[in-house]
């Protein structure tokens, strides 16, 4: 039988209170890796769309785009939180997953064509994804803007906007908090967005 003396207790509580410490700053989200499951569930409309995205927004000096910060409890920098994929080509390929669902045949471009009878431009995203690690758990906070122009016809009908807001915390599977909150933020982004767009285009 193990006999804990009070100095063997002690250092056992140190222990303790390491792991729970490492454990702590160990397991917030570094990068995101979007996994978007679209919410439409009705056809609306049907033909050709051109979906246009630009993208002018450069990527930082690692090739990356950076979304949030991640700071400890004092408010100290403790990381960049970090996506290989720039916000616009997310909202992007949300948006062509969601008007796939609603019957178009969406043809994505990166620069407007010389004809088309419905288009839906990604004109600006902003993206902005924040975590703040405690030791037994993260608190995160999103916030997405996104603004389209649909055209018709080769004329611009409509410039639309949206923003959403979320906000989570997490005490297991902290590592996947970012990208959760970062998912159902843009669903509800979605949920706004995809009845005007089809609205627009089928009037």
């Amino acid at each position: 039988m193990i006999h804990f003396t009070p100095r063997r207790r002690n250092l056992l509580a140190l222990c303790l209170v390491a792991l729970l410490v490492l454990g702590g700053c160990a397991t917030y989200t570094r990068q995101i890796v979007l996994r978007y499951d679209p919410v439409t569930t009705t056809r609306f409309g049907g033909g050709d769309l051109y979906l246009v995205n630009a993208d002018l927004q450069p990527p930082t000096a690692s090739g990356a785009w950076a979304f949030g910060n991640t700071k400890n409890a004092e408010g100290v920098m403790l990381d960049t939180l970090w996506s290989g994929v720039s916000p616009a080509g997310l909202v992007q390929s949300a948006l062509q997953r969601e008007l796939d669902r609603t019957g178009y045949q969406v043809i994505p471009a990166q620069k407007t064509p010389d004809l088309s009878n419905k288009m839906v431009e990604i004109t600006a995203v902003t993206v902005n994804v924040d975590q703040v690690s405690n030791i037994s758990r993260i608190n995160a906070t999103c916030t997405i803007s996104v603004s389209f122009t649909v055209t018709k016809n080769d004329l611009p009908v409509r410039k639309l906007h949206y923003e959403a807001k979320g906000s989570d915390l997490s005490i297991k599977d902290r590592d996947r908090l970012a990208e959760t909150l970062l998912r159902t933020t843009l669903q509800d982004v979605m949920k706004q967005a995809i009845p005007d767009i089809v609205a627009i285009l089928e009037q």
